[in-house]
């Protein structure tokens, strides 16, 4: 009797697991490309299932590994940009807004890292397969709504969040089966994914899955080298990115020979980070507050044309100490990937590479989307992890939080 009732114990767990992966691996890729709502009501269900199974089939060990997650040091990384960010709120123009949305920000890192830290056995391979097969999905998807879009006439902004989507997801499910020695499928999926990029002519997707591809292809060949010089030249993008607006001006005035504001986008952005950038100076240092940017231009007061990218949102509202630890965290991400497995950690790169990229593409990272996503790529790095074909459990708990 007792054994009966750890085995339905044990299948319940299964059950939930395997509904929570589902609902991030497959639910997340096509939820937003549908609405705009219904990725914040799939990765709540994805993660509480996957608590709920581990709740079930507990197994020892989940202090450690919380405590080893919450120390890694991109973590502490991250902590200390929570913690500056948290203090602009005392100088941002919206402390209502920006309190709200670091609220939203904190349950959304506290729900990624229990779920990669209440993990139990090594990941199942039918759990490993929903990544991929989501991504498939959401290429899917957003064919169907550009279609759709086509037919009736009537641009669908959904199509750019299901490329963030695929940015952010791709990696994470290429890495998954290698992991599991399926590397044919890999590269099909691969080739299918630059494909589509080409064809859907997003430039962010581009970029990205292009940077991720590199960044894959020269990890392949000298890891260590290449995670070395990703990192540097990251941190180095982050700091050194005011640069680009400063000198855009004189550049187009040297090449065009007319105004930068004069030029269609995306000149007409660049003219306007050179204006903010060189309107205060002195708030180059601690930058204009949390949540600035959004409901600056929401609210008129910064103009429409205002850049989006994660960078320049960075420098506006956090300044020179924000952008500091962005490019110490950038640093150590890249860098922690040298003890990363040996054949996971190219993808992780790679995915790692396509992240920063989106970060410095007029992406808008403000409306939590695109964070969730990569979320549930962190997440899908960890199943990846835990995946390891014919090899013991790896003890990755921290390389996932990258």
């Amino acid at each position: 009797m007792a054994r009966s009732s750890r085995d339905d114990v044990a299948d319940a767990a299964q059950f939930f697991s395997r509904v929570g992966y589902a609902a991030l691996a497959i639910g997340a890729p096509v939820a937003v490309v549908v609405h705009p709502l219904a990725l914040f009501i799939m990765f709540p269900i994805g993660v509480a299932m996957i608590l709920m199974a581990a709740a079930l089939e507990a197994k020892p060990g989940f202090a450690d590994r919380l405590m080893r997650a919450l120390l890694s040091r991109p973590f502490l990384a991250l902590a200390a940009g929570v913690a500056w960010a948290t203090l602009s709120v005392l100088w941002t123009p919206y402390p209502v807004s920006a309190l709200q949305h670091m609220l939203k920000l904190g349950l959304l890192i506290a729900a990624t890292v229990l779920a990669v830290s209440a993990k139990r056995d090594n990941a199942r391979a039918t759990d490993l397969y929903l990544f991929p097969i989501g991504v498939a999905l959401g290429m899917a998807a957003m064919a169907a709504k550009g279609l759709a879009a086509v037919v009736g006439q009537v641009p669908d902004g959904r199509i750019g969040a299901g490329a963030v989507a695929l940015a952010a997801l791709l990696f994470p499910s290429l890495g998954g089966l290698v992991a599991r020695a399926h590397n044919g499928y890999a590269r099909l999926l691969l080739i299918l994914a630059l494909a589509f990029a080409y064809v859907a002519g997003y430039a962010p997707l581009t970029i990205s899955l292009f940077a991720g591809y590199l960044a894959l292809s020269f990890s392949i060949s000298d890891r260590t080298r290449t995670v070395r010089e990703l990192a540097w030249s990251a941190a180095a993008l982050v700091i050194l990115s005011p640069l680009i607006p400063a000198f855009a001006p004189t550049v187009a005035a040297w090449v065009f020979n007319v105004k930068l504001a004069a030029l269609p986008p995306p000149y007409a952005s660049l003219s306007v980070a050179a204006d903010i950038f060189t309107h205060d100076k002195l708030r180059l240092l601690t930058g204009h507050g949390f949540a600035t940017v959004a409901r600056g231009v929401h609210d008129l007061i910064l103009p429409a044309e205002t850049p989006r990218s994660l960078a320049f949102t960075v420098w506006y509202e956090l300044g020179l100490v924000g952008a500091v630890i962005a490019s110490v965290g950038v640093w150590l991400g890249f860098h922690d990937l040298t003890r990363a497995p040996a054949r996971l950690a190219p993808f992780m790169a790679g995915g790692f590479t396509a992240i920063v990229a989106l970060a410095f593409c007029n992406v808008d990272f403000d409306d939590m989307t695109a964070m969730t996503l990569i979320a549930v790529a962190v997440i899908a790095t960890d199943v990846a992890a835990r995946s390891q074909y014919r090899t013991n459990r790896p003890a990755a708990a921290s390389l996932a939080n990258l």
